[in-house]
């Protein structure tokens, strides 16, 4: 059986899918939370600092023995608010960010067996939409403000994980990594000239688990 999984590994196709979970630098968004409910009415607290999230990860490859590199697309969303409320009215400003990567791997096999560790390798680009919406209401009166920042950040993340294949076509695998965001902006959306001071700083430990399925390459 064991020889069976082996020769099925010279070169194959592979399709595979992974949910997780991301922790998020975010720090100048945080700042920028801070710094509004400082400026802001008396006594508006941030309630929410950009949590970690679950994250949605795709992948197409091919793997030749060892070696495995393909097109990864990934999705990922957090989100951070300020807010105060009272009998008298309420005060909300909220910033939802949610960045789609697009790039490539490679990853490295030690193993030809079914089961294998591996390292891994991911870079690409974070395609960033980060939508602002403050809201006041005093009494009966409502006044609503929303704006739209989108941007590019240039992304890496090494990964180490393991790989069991449970038969000749299918395999379940998990794996932990730090994705690194060295180069980011935002700016307002349709605009390019108008830059914002803050960035989606998505860098911070990611683990996930999924599976991949395997096909035969003639």
């Amino acid at each position: 059986m064991l020889l069976k999984i082996t020769s099925m590994q010279a070169q194959e196709f592979t399709l595979e899918y992974n949910i997780g979970y991301g922790l998020y630098n975010m720090s100048k968004m945080k700042d920028f939370l801070s710094n509004a409910a400082g400026s802001s009415l008396k006594g508006v607290q941030t309630t929410d600092k950009f949590p970690g999230n679950f994250t949605h990860n795709f992948r197409a490859g091919v793997q030749i023995q060892q070696h495995q590199v393909g097109i990864t697309f990934s999705h990922q969303n957090t989100s951070g608010q300020n807010h105060l409320a009272d009998a008298t009215g309420e005060y909300r400003l909220k910033v939802k960010n949610s960045g789609n990567q697009l790039g490539t791997f490679y990853r490295f096999h030690l193993l030809t067996e079914r089961f294998s560790p591996f390292f891994e390798l991911s870079t690409g680009l974070v395609f960033n939409t980060c939508k602002m919406e403050e809201y006041v209401r005093v009494d009966s009166q409502v006044q609503e403000e929303n704006g739209t920042l989108t941007g590019v950040n240039v992304f890496l993340q090494p990964a180490i994980g393991v790989r069991y294949k449970i038969t000749t076509f299918a395999a379940i695998i998990a794996s932990v990594g730090y994705e690194w965001d060295p180069v980011g902006n935002l700016h307002l959306k349709g605009d390019r000239k108008q830059k914002s001071s803050y960035d989606a700083n998505w860098s911070g430990l990611r683990v996930s688990a999924g599976i991949v399925t395997y096909f035969k390459m003639k």
